[in-house]
């Protein structure tokens, strides 16, 4: 029994080394530039050795997308589970997610940039996987029935197309602060406060 354990610790460990090298390689190269063979150098294993894990570099990008996205889901409930006030919770989601994002922005430059050109390439697969990551936005439309039930959000509207207004406004500044690169001047997390009160108010004058 301790040979078994020993083994399947030792295959998570490999695993887990291939997956940061490949985070390093598609951070730095893309997702189109990078290579199997590369990630292989960067963890130190042989190429072999990362097919064993991983079927081709779809599979490996798309495994490293969704623990990233987990780890953000892990993350954000953490810091929000034993708050009560619905409306704290959004504000926290949000600004979680984009201190998340930007902890993480080599990766999730490629990602914003290159999700969709990636779904023409793989097809089906990258439909599949993209949508295995979606219980994300299951998250944040519980968020918002949630805020509907305590009134800090109107009860008549769609909780799922509310959910899709609010990813989609912080999806838009993910992706301008992604494209500025080094000419990024704020912390995108900054903005957490700015999104929070535009998508609870609005813009117009009351």
């Amino acid at each position: 029994m301790t040979v078994i354990d020993r083994k399947e610790r030792d295959k998570q460990l490999r695993k887990a080394d291939i997956l940061r090298a490949a985070e390093q390689v598609f951070s730095s190269r893309g997702y189109h530039e990078a290579t199997v063979q590369d990630i292989a150098k960067e963890a130190q294993y042989g190429t072999c050795t990362v097919y064993l894990y991983f079927k081709d570099k779809n599979a490996l990008y798309f495994s490293l997308l969704e623990e990233k996205i987990k780890s953000l889901a892990e993350t954000v409930h953490k810091k929000i589970e034993d708050i009560k006030d619905a409306g704290e919770k959004l504000e926290v989601f949000i600004q979680e997610s984009l201190i998340f994002f930007e902890q993480n922005q080599g990766f999730f430059r490629i990602y914003m940039l290159e999700k969709n050109s990636l779904q023409l390439i793989v097809g089906k697969k990258a439909t599949e996987s993209f949508r295995s990551i979606g219980y994300i936005t299951d998250y944040v439309e519980e968020l918002i029935k949630t805020a509907q039930k305590q009134g800090v959000i109107k009860k008549d509207h769609d909780p799922s197309e509310v959910a899709d207004i609010l990813t989609s406004i912080m999806s838009s500044f993910i992706l301008n602060w992604t494209n500025m690169g080094s000419k990024k001047t704020r912390n995108l997390a900054n903005k957490s406060g700015f999104i929070f009160d535009v998508f609870l108010n609005g813009v117009g004058k009351k």
